[in-house]
């Protein structure tokens, strides 16, 4: 049989029935027009293209008006009598492509389609109202890929507030917060937040961290002066020089506290710049500054006279007698002067404290080896103001200049005499009796027994902290006593002593609170 003599299908599907399905399908405008035309058989003008095409194919009408795909099927089923499978009528599947890529309710912000009742909507009802455009600023941030800004909750906190919030943080803490944002910048370098300035580690640039510290807090008027800087600690900044110190003594005139312990490279001239420029200081900590020698004032005036309450001079190795004569003479109001471990100081230089220094209530010379008793009958003028008092590891003080002390300085409440093998019970009576507010003492290595333990004990009940390290004349019955009047004791050093574990366990019976520093792992 000739192929071409096979009659040619029926069509895929009946557009009648593809008219009365309209109604079910989304109430789209396009679709409502083609229902309407396809049914009454209007002229196809207001058909979608490719409803129309089967128009004219299933009437046989205008063939110029289909769909390339529909047309050529037309041809080849009528001139040839046959169809090819290859080929389908696409009219339908491209009427619902269509209308669903190109429906404009997805551009109004519906994207399921129209709403259910838009078939049964006028036209000249009024229309979806279209989003508002972005902004210029949203177009540019998405342009260049940025989101853009969103308020956090801390924005809404109050300048005030987050100042009072820094005023809690350190040095450090206060400039890592300046790199968080502008806003944070500004609020970190108000001057008020900066009372205190603390700069500690022996990696620390510290002359060049004091440079734009000022330079910050002055920002507004360059040049000025730092009124609001009153406390400044650079502890172990062994890179910190006299440069940078001198540039913070004459920028910061209101300085009222100065701690500089380890800071090695610090001389003469930063120190005296420092009494000079901030006439407000009152505590200076010099310790460990070796090249420290004397706070000479002589360019300021011979009675220039400095506000110093509290000076610590420990390990200045290089402090003479006549460095000390000069302090004393220029900081009449001391009341804290510690000079620990400055070996070449002797009676010569000491003698000068009382009479320039009355108001005196702590001194210490601990480890100054030239120290004598005439030292300490100098030291006793100073009378009931004196309370604390080291002589620790001088061994030529002897019982002599430590009944003298207690004898005019009654009000003592720390004594400290280890070292001072001299020492023996008839000084230790003497200051049981006469310094009954004692409440620290500490005789380690002196030549005590029990019966100077029970005179303190039976004279001093209020004491406190009590230390017996080295003392090998001592046995449990001095600790007994100790522990049975003493029952508010707090620290008890028995280290390399002859004291057992009954001993031991009577103090803890009577101190409940006290702590027991030995060396016997017996003890429990």
């Amino acid at each position: 049989m000739d192929p071409l003599s096979v009659p040619a299908p029926p069509p895929p599907f009946d557009m009648a029935a593809v008219a009365s399905s309209l109604p079910s399908l989304p109430g789209h405008p396009g679709l409502v027009r083609a229902r309407a035309d396809t049914s009454t058989g209007g002229p196809g003008g207001r058909m979608s293209p490719s409803v129309y095409n089967h128009k004219e194919v299933l009437s046989g009408g205008w063939a110029g008006r289909m769909s390339p795909s529909v047309y050529n099927h037309k041809l080849l089923a009528v001139s040839q009598g046959r169809s090819s499978p290859a080929y389908h009528d696409l009219g339908y599947h491209t009427l619902v492509a269509r209308s669903a890529a190109a429906s404009p309710w997805a551009e109004l912000g519906y994207p399921g389609g129209a709403p259910a009742n838009s078939a049964r909507c006028p036209r000249d009802s009024p229309r979806p109202q279209l989003p508002e455009p972005p902004s210029s600023a949203e177009l540019i941030m998405a342009f260049k890929g940025k989101r853009a800004h969103k308020s956090a909750p801390f924005d809404r906190v109050s300048d005030e507030l987050i100042l009072h919030i820094f005023s809690y943080l350190s040095t450090n803490e206060l400039c890592y917060c300046a790199r968080v944002c502008r806003r944070w910048y500004f609020l970190v370098w108000e001057p008020q937040l900066w009372t205190s300035i603390t700069l500690t580690g022996e990696t620390t640039g510290a002359d060049r961290a004091l440079r734009q510290i000022v330079k910050l807090l002055c920002r507004d008027n360059p040049g000025t002066l730092c009124h609001t800087v009153e406390r400044v600690e650079l502890n172990g900044c062994a890179r910190l020089t006299d440069r940078g110190l001198s540039l913070l003594a004459r920028r910061c005139p209101e300085l009222r506290h100065l701690e500089l312990r380890g800071c090695s490279q610090v001389g003469d001239q930063a120190v005296m710049d420092i009494v000079s420029h901030c006439p407000n200081l009152q505590h200076l900590d010099l310790t460990g500054c070796h090249r420290v020698r004397c706070l000479d004032l002589s360019q300021a005036g011979a009675d220039h006279r400095l506000n110093l309450q509290y000076l610590d001079l420990t390990d200045c190795h290089n402090l003479t007698d006549d460095s000390l004569r000069v302090i004393a003479r220029h900081c009449p109001q001391l009341q804290h002067l510690y000079m620990r471990r400055c070996e070449q100081l002797t009676d010569a230089g000491i003698r000068h404290v009382p009479s320039l220094c009355p108001g005196l209530r702590e001194f210490s010379i601990s480890d100054c080896s030239r120290v004598t008793d005439f030292s300490l009958r100098e030291l006793a003028r100073l009378g009931p103001t004196l309370r604390y008092l080291s002589v620790a590891k001088c061994d030529r003080v002897s019982d002599a200049g430590v009944a003298q002390v207690a004898r005019s300085c009654y009000k003592l409440r720390y004594l400290n005499v280890r070292g001072c093998e001299a020492v023996s019970d008839a000084a230790l009576e003497l200051v049981a009796r006469c310094c009954q507010r004692l409440r620290a003492l500490d005789i380690g290595k002196c030549d005590v027994t029990d019966h100077g333990l029970k005179v303190l004990a039976q004279h001093c009940p209020n004491l406190k902290k009590l230390s017996v390290k080295s003392c090998e004349m001592i046995s449990d019955a001095g600790v007994k006593y100790v522990a049975y009047y003493c029952r508010g004791l707090q620290q008890l050093n028995i280290q390399d002593s002859p004291v057992t574990l009954e001993g031991y366990r009577t103090v803890k019976k009577y101190c409940k609170r006290c702590i027991i520093e030995h060396t016997n792992p017996g003890f429990f």
